[in-house]
């Protein structure tokens, strides 16, 4: 839509500031942890990778790299293939890769339970630039949650979360890029493939799109409005002209003209050629550099090409392989902005906006449908990730019959988490890891958290609350007892509050003669769990010190990750640091408060949603082993 008063120059503006912060937002980006992802290619048949409008782009990327340098069998399947269901296979892996989770990317999110391996890459979730009432956010974070409350792996863009207000993306695209890249050389990596990039290369990402920019302002374009308002086209040479469907969304959402064609130099001459003669047309040569075969065939192309109606712009990209794609989004970034300047296009009050409902209905009906939980052909009961409390007497009397069920039965705590974080620090924590855990054991059901424990060491600071060893093992021995006469098979038991595992261990041979000869399983090596935890933050640069043993940057970051507005930003401080190699459980007992007057071990101050999320699956993955070799063993 163009208007003849000012209105569009608001969207330009928002555009252009956009791009102008696109090189400090890529350098900022890179400086983060790269996506790990727990995807074990191995166990899978195959991965399917979908997403729409510019995400398409980026799932495009993400399974070429997966074929070309890790060699999966990946591909890359359109959203449309997801209404109705049946596009599942429990054999294969699944990811999603929607910037702003569109209503429609979440007919692929219906139901995790019926893959092998979910995961999401999205900007949403982590609280936005926008007003933190804003209810479109807060529904996405709900929505991400309950995703991976269910198991879903989820990949943060890094940026891009509020690119609202516009019809065309320039931030997300970048950042989408970025993250599927650094996620594939982590896949490939793990398969033993090769490298789709060098380190080097990447690292020059920001300058280089920054000198793309400047050398199209550079650039003599005459009227831009009457160079890129009648026929256009790419040429590419190659499988690289399978990659830049995004730069096609440049000219459809930025200068609202028709998508233009992608083609390859040499096919040309078998139709294109045909087509363009007698007609006036623009034609973008996406040139690489290395590139010796494309240059020698776009010059041939120019010879074959009317001198007078045929004008090729090109435009040269000096980093390497599909690296290319982000100098090419920010020469066609420029492009776009001279066109809106030029012909006035409003892009906040785009043509048809509203009109796309019925649509987007479609995929807000099938997440409703799915009933949060993903159920299959309406039987609850055959579902891995279920949750006790949300079944029927007859369900479970079902599930139990059906075949062996194994009860999960996480610890909580309520007590104080230094001044940052809330008492029910714990607790949220062990229903995470419950559902997590679940999600990966078919038989498993989860119990609700026993939200107080052992906490003796914390009851100097108000509102913990304790209960003594031999209460919790009294309240154990008669859920296990109740366990084994509703007829299930097993139970595993594990705690996410330290002061709960010495109790748990000694209370064991206790709870299996209570539930004989229904078997118990229990995690109760703490060394192991907080060796693993401060491996992995030193692998994020975290050092134990830090990272901590209480309210640190490692729990901190978990909760950012599971309920980001439970975090007192304005509390955060250092807290009471372990030296390596000390024992921290000397400053618990009999009471932290001595030792630690905040409540606080560890310092907060760098806690990261995304780091939190990667601690989770870690100490999901322990679990698993621990609970596997139980299994065996029995």
């Amino acid at each position: 839509m163009t208007r003849a008063d000012d209105a569009w120059r608001a969207g330009h503006r928002l555009l252009a500031a956009r791009v102008a912060a696109l090189p400090e937002l890529l350098a900022r980006v890179l400086a983060e942890a790269p996506p790990r992802s727990r995807l074990e290619t191995a166990a899978v048949a195959g991965i399917v990778v979908t997403g729409v409008g510019s995400s398409a782009a980026h799932a495009r990327l993400l399974a070429w790299l997966l074929v070309e340098h890790a060699g999966l069998r990946a591909r890359f399947r359109p959203l449309g293939d997801f209404v109705g269901g049946g596009a599942a296979r429990d054999d294969e892996a699944l990811i999603v890769v929607s910037q702003g989770l569109s209503p429609n990317a979440r007919l692929a999110l219906a139901e995790p339970g019926r893959w092998r391996h979910v995961a999401l890459v999205t900007a949403s979730g982590p609280p936005a630039a926008r007003a933190a009432d804003d209810p479109r956010a807060a529904e996405k974070r709900r929505l991400v949650a309950d995703l991976r409350a269910r198991g879903v792996e989820v990949h943060g863009l890094g940026a891009g979360e509020d690119e609202y207000g516009t019809l065309v993306r320039v931030v997300g695209p970048m950042a989408g890029y970025l993250c599927v890249l650094r996620l594939a050389a982590g896949l490939a990596a793990a398969a033993g493939g090769s490298p789709p990039y060098r380190a080097d290369d990447l690292a020059r990402v920001p300058n280089a799109v920054a000198a793309a920019g400047a050398r199209v302002c550079a650039l003599d374009l005459g009227d831009p409005g009457a160079l890129l308002g009648g026929r256009l086209a790419f040429l590419a040479r190659g499988s690289y002209a399978e990659l830049v469907d995004n730069l096609r969304y440049k000219v459809l959402e930025g200068m609202l003209r028709p998508l233009p064609p992608v083609w390859d130099l040499l096919h040309l001459a078998h139709g294109p050629l045909q087509e363009l003669a007698g007609h006036a047309t623009t034609l973008l040569a996406l040139t690489r550099s290395g590139d010796a075969a494309a240059a020698d065939l776009l010059a041939r192309a120019v010879a074959a090409l009317e001198p007078d109606g045929h004008r090729v712009l090109p435009l040269a990209a000096e980093l390497p392989g599909s690296l290319a794609l982000f100098e090419h989004e920010a020469a066609m970034n420029e492009l776009m902005l001279r066109f809106v300047a030029a012909r006035g296009i409003d892009q906040v009050d785009w043509p048809g906006r509203g009109r796309e409902a019925a649509l987007y209905d479609l995929g807000r009906m099938a997440a409703a449908s799915s009933g949060g939980d993903g159920e299959k052909h309406g039987d609850r009961s055959s579902r891995a990730t279920r949750s006790l409390a949300a079944l029927t007497w007859p369900e479970v009397e079902r599930a139990c019959a059906a075949g062996p069920r194994t009860a999960v039965l996480a610890l909580g705590s309520t007590e104080q988490h230094g001044p940052h974080l809330p008492c029910g620090t714990d607790t949220w924590i062990a229903e995470a890891l419950a559902a997590r855990f679940a999600a990966a054991v078919p038989e498993a059901v989860v119990l609700p958290v026993l939200p107080v424990g052992c906490a003796a060491e914390h009851l100097d600071f108000p509102g913990t609350l304790h209960l003594r060893p031999e209460t919790l093992t009294a309240a154990l021995v008669d859920l296990m007892a109740s366990l084994r006469r509703h007829g299930f098979a097993s139970a595993f038991v594990f705690s996410a509050h330290g002061g709960n595992f010495a109790p748990l261990a000694a209370a064991l041979p206790a709870l299996r003669a209570a539930a004989a000869p229904m078997t118990v399983a229990a995690f109760t090596d703490l060394a192991r769990l907080t060796a693993l935890w401060h491996a992995e933050s030193a692998a994020y640069g975290v050092g134990a010190a830090a990272s901590g043993h209480h309210a640190g940057e490692l729990e901190t970051s978990i909760v950012r990750a599971l309920r980001p507005d439970a975090v007192r930003a304005s509390a955060l401080v250092a807290g009471t640091a372990v030296a390596a190699g000390a024992d921290a459980q000397a400053l618990f007992y009999p009471s932290l408060r001595p030792h630690a007057p905040s409540g606080t071990v560890g310092d907060p101050r760098a806690a990261d949603a995304a780091r939190g999320e990667r601690y989770l699956a870690a100490w999901v993955e322990l679990l698993l082993a621990a609970y596997r070799s139980a299994k065996k063993s029995a």
